[in-house]
């Protein structure tokens, strides 16, 4: 690889995995909260009483 694109695209990548894992980090902790649900609480599963036709 050349030097100049390696001095180049080495900070690029940097940055952009940097910003990244801050976006997925705080997309971890926000969805869960805007859904007002716990990763770790136990689901609940819901049946409807009878069974509905979608029309």
């Amino acid at each position: 690889m050349n030097t100049d694109l390696k001095n180049f695209v080495l900070p690029v990548a940097r940055a952009v995995s940097a910003t990244l894992f801050f976006v997925l980090s705080v997309a971890f902790v926000s969805v869960p909260y805007s859904l007002e649900q716990d990763p770790s609480d136990a689901q609940q599963l819901t049946h409807p009483a009878a069974p509905r036709h979608m029309t």
